[in-house]
Formats: structure tokens, sequence, C-alpha cells
């Protein structure tokens, strides 16, 4: 294609003549190019963070309820005298926090609860965890005089996207035992 006389159109020059993109455009575009995929790549970040927290959420709130639905159950039918609270391991009193562990009998079966480490667990025939995120686990008796309503708090704690940040849930019930 031959360009067509610059005397008798100087105007359409760049559309009669050009065969190819000049630096310039090419430097435009690449830049465009590059803000674009800089700004897509922070969105996506963003919601990859926003995916790890929800994610990290959804889990302890299950094994929350989990867990206090689980004790709840079981605690309302124990026999009021069986109930001791204490902490879990008792020769080591740096592991975990007072009164993170209870046991009790229910219908003649000894039931426990305890916190060891970040783990909480159900003896009954046999072991089960019932949550592996737990930061801390208390049984107390909220009031003195009725030792038939027991107070159970648990602290559920995970590190989500790149250990930046935590998901925090706590649970808290009160129990009144019937038996």
């Amino acid at each position: 294609m031959k360009c067509k006389n610059l005397i008798t159109y100087p105007l359409n020059h760049l559309s009669t003549c050009s065969k190819g993109l000049t630096l310039i455009e090419l430097m435009i575009t690449v830049v465009a190019i590059a803000i674009l995929a800089g700004a897509l790549s922070t969105l996506f970040f963003k919601w990859i963070q926003f995916w790890y927290l929800s994610s990290a959420k959804a889990e302890i709130q299950r094994e929350g309820r989990t867990c206090v639905s689980e004790v709840e159950k079981n605690l309302r039918q124990a026999s009021a005298s069986s109930i001791v609270v204490d902490r879990y391991p008792a020769y080591n009193q740096g592991t975990n926090p007072p009164y993170s562990r209870i046991s009790f009998t229910k219908n003649g079966q000894v039931y426990v609860y305890y916190q060891d480490g970040q783990n909480f667990y159900e003896v009954v025939t046999g072991t089960r965890t019932l949550a592996k995120s737990v930061r801390s686990v208390q049984f107390t008796y909220p009031q003195t005089s009725d030792d038939s309503i027991i107070a159970m708090s648990i602290s559920f704690e995970k590190k989500t996207y790149a250990s930046q940040t935590k998901a925090l849930q706590m649970s808290v019930a009160k129990v009144r035992i019937m038996n």
C-alpha cells in the first residue's frame, strides 16, 4: 500500500502511511496493562485473604457449636455430686488454664472433657477430639451457693492467611444439672 500525497492529505498521514505501532504507543499500552494487572492482583490477594478468614471463622464456629452442644447435652444429665473441675494435666500447672477439665458420671458412665494444648477432647469409652483450634477452656461455678449450675467458656483461635491475622470465637453456656 502506498502512502497518499502528504501535501494533499496532511491530516490523514498516520492512518494512510502507518504499518505498525510506534514506540510511544507500545510504551503506553505496556504501562496501562501493568497498572491494570497491579490493581487486579491486589484485589485478588485481598479476596484470598477474605476467603481464608471466612473459612477459618466458619470452621471455628462449627467447632464451637459442636463442643458446647456435646458437653451441654451430657452435663445436663450428670449426677451433681460426681462433678469434678480441675486442670489437665494436674501435675503440670503451666500447660493449660485452670479449670480446663471436667469429669462427671452420667447413668453410671464416666465422662471427661478436657483441653490439652489446642485440642479439646471427650473421653467416654474412648478418646475423641471435638476441636483442634482451642485457645482456652474453663468450667466454673458461677454461683457459689448453687452447685447445680456450671458455666462453660471455650475460646477458639485459628491462624489465617500467612499467619498475619487470626479468627477468634468465644462460646459461653450455663448448664443446669438436672440430677
